[in-house]
């Protein structure tokens, strides 16, 4: 291993005389104050075929006396005659040392004709000590303790960027250079600095030395004093090839995202599907890591360390006849190959072959270029033919070429966090070096697409299902912002539309519905426009004032950026709730006394929510929109968001008029506006005397959208347009007692006039179970299917205990998947003394989903069915189930019923919780052997519990909440009365709760009673 350091030398020439002359010209060099500077050396490994001895007489014709050590305080000079070659116990080579401490060597390497040199990089997990270690104690190269006092003594902060996902190895760059630099950096400093203006006289005369400073340049700094003459700035340890298979560092080919650029080119509208056409002729021809393929294939590929320090000269504390490279930039430049230097930093390499490096890049991302390929085979095609890729694939190729980059390159800048944190990518790559895929992440063969990931498992950032995004900074380079703006946007509307929330917008038409939410994305991107604009202007005027106005001008700004702040942090800017309007009102006006005037209005223009949105529509059309002016912002990121968004919502419009369909738009956008409190948007200025008016919106001039809205017009508007022959409908089947019904579709609040009819929900039936696997395990044991039979054969409304299984039935499949509980809301042993304890402590349990996520908890059709089926199976004695287990010692229920109910939480304990079993030993956390470790309900609590519901019935306003808080309690009754459009609290009432009778032992009555608890008004004080 040897190393060698790289200087340029300069050869006069007329060219050389003709530029110096121009810059002297061009540049004033007396108004320099420093300059910085690189120097560097490459370090090369090359593996040796042997050794050649150099002869001592071409080792004493260059040096005149010769050391055994580097190190003044010990070295002793050597005959050359008397020190053999080679350590006659270890075979290694006895170092010898000139004059300055370099080491001559007496060997030199042969290497084969065709060798090529090694590939080099760090020890990442070392070399952070190689920076912290302490210098050589040497007294002619010891520190200047005035010098280590000085600022540019800093702590070492290192960087490292992995290479090729190794973890280990890779490059550097730190904020100093090595330590052992130091001595060097002082010699120098005491070379070529001048001295202060207290060093610069004469010790006789107290007049300044003969000397060629110019003692009034010492009036330029405080005291006198000089700033250090020359400091480290940082130093970084790279591999050369960087330099061959990029031109500059932003440049690699694999970092700049041309796969995802081509992909989310077919979103590209106008002048981008010329760029698109561009970038796919470009991918077409060689994919970027192709392109790097063939820049490794060449035999003279770099693979030399490069290590570089960084220094600043300042050029006031640098003496006059030592401005040169002699005296600063050689010395600085040959410290590379003395020993203190290269023998700290071998322990810290990391060697690759010849035939390892840089081959290693392809090897380790193997199969993420790989995937890239089978992406780009798939969809180009597609693309051709006009097909768009979904957003989900375009962002899963973007994270798989940021990952890519980062193999490459080593920085974490490459990784979007937001989205490669929920997808495991972050942690993978960090930590453990490869990267890793979470199981939402699906891989499939060909023809398939290759990877996937479903809408539903899509990271979000916020509760409005914004997506997270990691091709922006591809797609804005390529094709521009209103580009990205539209796509994400298109993104956004997906996942909203795909992920309706069943609350979302209740009341309204599910078309409508629909429209609300895309509106509610294009409002949200324009709320983020007036609040730029809104920042910027401020931000400017109060940087004015604070120049022109002097202190008060300083004080009102701070005012203005203090409100500006607060308002910003506002959940709805651009309304009254949370001051919004007063920290707005605070920030724009340049007077504090024009507060009590509100938000400026010099055009006196009114504007409605109706107008607004017409406006919106109109500028957002895809033919013939009119030009965008206040208060929409030509030059933000909503105009574009706006015309996808109106494309999307035209999917959901009445197509039976044009009118019908702008005014579904128009009702959907006032909706929104009002969901989002948008109470005053941005106008233009008033027209001058002169010149044209302009129409676009500034800071200072606001318009009010006028009163509320009254809502449920537009609800009974599009009710009556749209659904005028579905609810008559739903009128004529709710007075036919004959007529069929869905559990599914009405409300717990109308169940009274459906329940007790003589045609059961359509959900009730065999249809509603999978039972493709339910075949029996035995040739005595009746199957799930011979079970449900029975049930829905002698199923009869009219019997209590039905009555109250159905009705279980219904409510449960209203509160799915929360239908489990978790472990640690378990009771401790110790706290349930009895059954009774025991039972309540078990309906006491929060109403949870399954931490595990199993599927197949959310189909409410299917609880609907089984519920009901095994609660009348466990009770009657005539049943299959019955029949089986009570011809059986251990009276265990059959395998393959336990399997199909306990799959979807269906069993004992749920029916512990329902109120329908008792609890009598802890067994019955995991089910245990049946009419043992539970018991049924007594003919006689069955009947009590009957009789409940049915006054519960009767009172149809707040009868279904009461019969919520039998079954769940009044935490989750509460909770379900939010999402069901079910009353829940009693104006009269200022309390509900819940009540355990305390029974005997041998009591089969397990009762929730419903006790209002009048609460005594509190007093109010002024």
């Amino acid at each position: 291993m040897e190393g060698r350091w790289l200087a340029a030398i300069a050869r006069p020439s007329l060219g050389s005389f003709v530029e110096e002359r121009n810059w002297q010209v061009e540049r004033e060099y007396s108004n320099i104050r420093y300059l910085s500077m690189a120097i560097a050396t490459d370090l090369t490994c090359k593996l040796v075929r042997s050794w050649e001895e150099i002869s001592n007489e071409e080792i004493l014709e260059s040096h005149n006396i010769i050391y055994d050590s580097p190190d003044p305080t010990f070295r002793q000079p050597v005959n050359l005659d008397d020190l053999p070659l080679r350590d006659p116990q270890t075979q290694r080579e006895n170092n010898i040392y000139d004059e300055e401490g370099r080491r001559i060597p007496r060997f030199h390497g042969i290497c084969s004709r065709n060798t090529k040199p090694c590939g080099v990089l760090i020890n990442l997990e070392t070399i952070t000590e190689l920076f912290s270690t302490s210098t050589p104690d040497d007294d002619d190269m010891a520190l200047d303790p005035d010098i280590i006092l000085d600022d540019d003594v800093r702590t070492p902060v290192v960087n490292v960027y992995p290479q090729a996902f190794l973890r280990k190895y890779g490059h550097i760059q730190c904020n100093t250079v090595l330590p052992h630099f130091a001595p060097f950096m002082s010699k120098i400093r005491n070379s070529v600095s001048r001295s202060s203006r207290s060093q610069n006289r004469d010790l006789f005369d107290d007049q300044p030395a003969d000397d060629d400073d110019d003692p009034d340049e010492f009036d330029r700094f405080p005291n006198g004093s000089l700033p250090t003459v020359l400091f480290a700035s940082g130093s970084q340890f790279y591999n050369e090839i960087s330099h061959r298979i990029r031109p500059s560092a932003d440049l690699h080919d694999v970092q700049q995202g041309r796969i995802t650029s081509a992909l989310s080119g077919a979103y590209s509208r106008g002048h981008g599907q010329t760029t698109h056409r561009i970038v796919m002729r470009e991918c077409s021809l060689n994919l970027p890591h192709q392109r790097y393929d063939n820049k490794i294939k060449v035999d003279d590929v770099p693979r030399a360390l490069r290590l570089e320090n960084v220094y600043i000269v300042q050029l006031d504390s640098l003496k006059r006849h030592k401005r040169n490279g002699a005296d600063v930039v050689v010395p600085l430049a040959s410290s590379w190959s003395h020993p203190t230097i290269f023998q700290a930093l071998r322990p810290h390499l990391f060697v690759l072959t010849s035939d390892a490096f840089p081959q290693i890049y392809q090897w380790t991302t193997y199969p993420i270029t790989s995937l890239l390929e089978r992406i780009w085979d798939h969809f180009y095609p597609l693309i051709q033919k006009g097909v768009r890729p979904t957003p989900q694939v375009i962002e899963l190729c973007s994270v798989l070429e940021r990952a890519l980059a980062y193999a490459h390159t080593g920085n974490t800048r490459v990784i979007a966090t937001s989205l490669m944190r929920p997808l495991w990518l972050v942690q993978s790559l960090l930590e453990h070096g490869l990267p890793t895929f979470s199981p939402s992440v699906r891989f499939a063969a060909a023809p398939s697409i290759p990877v996937a990931i479903s809408p539903a498992d899509w990271p979000t950032l916020t509760s409005m299902k914004v997506p997270a995004i990691a091709s922006k900074r591809s797609q804005i380079l390529t094709y521009g912002n209103d580009h990205f703006e539209a796509y994400k946007a298109e993104f956004h509307i997906q996942l909203s539309v795909n992920q309706l929330s069943s609350n979302a917008f209740l009341g309204y038409p599910s078309n409508l519905r629909h429209a609300i939410i895309i509106a509610l994305v294009a409002l949200q991107a324009y709320i983020a426009d007036v609040k730029t604009l809104v920042t910027k202007a401020v931000t400017v005027a109060c940087s004015d004032m604070e120049v022109e106005d002097g202190g008060d001008g300083v004080v009102h700004a701070a005012v203005r950026r203090k409100g500006l702040r607060k308002w910003l942090a506002t959940a709805n800017p651009l309304g009254y709730a949370d001051k919004g309007y007063e920290h707005l009102v605070s920030c724009v006006h340049s007077k504090s006394m024009d507060h009590h005037e509100g938000l400026p209005n010099p055009t006196n223009v009114k504007l409605s929510v109706h107008e607004f949105a017409r406006l919106i529509c109109n500028m957002s059309r895809e033919t013939n929109p009119a030009p965008v002016a206040a208060p929409l912002i030509s030059g933000g990121c909503s105009m574009p968001v706006f015309r996808v968004a109106l494309a999307h919502m035209r999917k959901y419009a009445p197509n039976d008029s044009p009118t019908h369909a702008e005014k579904f738009l128009h009702d959907a956008f006032i909706v929104a506006a009002n969901h989002l409190h948008i109470n005053n948007v941005p106008w233009h200025r008033p027209a001058g005397p002169r010149g044209r008016r302009s129409r676009k919106p500034v800071f200072d001039s606001w318009v009010n959208l006028g009163k509320a809205l009254d809502l449920q017009a537009i609800k009974r508007n599009h009710t009556q347009a749209g659904n005028a022959a579905a609810e008559a409908s739903q009128r004529a089947q709710a007075t036919d007692s004959r007529a069929a019904w869905s559990a599914d579709t009405i409300t717990l609040q109308s169940l009274p006039d459906y329940i007790l009819r003589s045609r059961l929900p359509d959900e009730f039936s065999l249809d509603s179970i999978d039972l493709a696997d339910s075949a029996s395990s035995g040739e005595k044991e009746p199957s799930p299917r011979e079970i449900y039979e029975w049930v829905f054969a002698n199923f009869d409304i009219r019997k209590p205990l039905h009555q109250i299984a159905l009705i279980a039935g219904i409510y449960l499949s209203r509160i799915i998947p929360d239908i489990f509980w978790a472990t640690s809301d378990k009771p401790k042993a110790y706290t349930v003394t009895d059954s009774v304890a025991l039972t309540n402590a078990i309906r006491a349990l929060p109403w949870k989903p399954n931490a595990s996520g199993r599927r197949g908890c959310k189909l409410p059709q299917q609880f609907i069915a089984m519920v009901p089926s095994y609660i009348l199976a466990v009770y009657d004695e005539t049943s299959p189930l019955r029949k089986y287990s009570d011809t059986r010692t251990l009276k265990n229920f059959p395998k393959s019923w336990n399997s199909k109910n306990s799959a979807k939480g269906i069993g004992p304990l749920l029916l512990v919780r329902l109120g329908l079993l008792r609890a009598m030993s802890g067994r019955i956390w995991k089910g245990g052997p049946p009419f043992q470790e539970w018991k049924l309900l007594s003919d006689e609590a069955v009947a009590a519990k009957h009789r409940e519901i049915r006054v519960c019935l009767a009172d149809r306003q707040y009868g279904p909440f009461r019969l919520a808080v039998m079954f769940f309690g009044v935490e989750k009754a509460v909770s379900l009365g939010r999402t069901s459009q079910t009353y829940t609290i009693n104006p009269a009432i200022a309390s509900i709760k819940a009540n355990k009778r305390v029974l005997k032992d041998d009591s089969d009555s397990d009762e929730v009673e419903i006790v209002e608890v009048p609460m005594a008004k509190r007093a109010r004080f002024t």
